[in-house]
């Protein structure tokens, strides 16, 4: 029996860090969509018109920040947030928005186990 593959969003300014989550998530062997945006303003258009599972975002970019994309996804998804500027976000933001935090660099495990279902 097939199962629906995860459709996971990830998004960062910087390609290196888009290719790199996109890679090690793919080497995971799950069944997952990735869909990778480097402009943040593309991915939250995205995000609007599409269904999706997860959200990895970073925090810090040009125009929109993380936490705006984070406003934009389903209630139900589930909804990552990946940043250097820890002292700059509210806790009790994350907490509203049912999101995880990881600081980069991004412990990919950790990360593994949030998208696909095991934190």
């Amino acid at each position: 029996m097939a199962t629906t593959p995860l459709e996971i969003v990830v998004v960062d300014d910087e390609i290196q860090i888009t290719e790199l989550i996109e890679l090690f998530l793919e080497s995971a062997g799950r069944n997952a969509v990735i869909h990778s945006f480097n402009n943040p303003r593309e991915a939250r258009d995205y995000i609007s018109t599409h269904p999706l599972d997860v959200l990895i975002t970073d925090y810090k970019m040009p125009e929109i920040s993380g936490l705006e994309l984070l406003d934009a996804a389903p209630a139900a998804s589930r909804k990552i947030l990946i940043s250097g500027y820890v002292s700059e976000i509210a806790e009790d933001r994350l907490q509203k928005l049912n999101a995880i935090f990881f600081e980069k660099p991004v412990p990919m495990r950790k990360l593994n186990d949030a998208v696909f279902g095991t934190v």
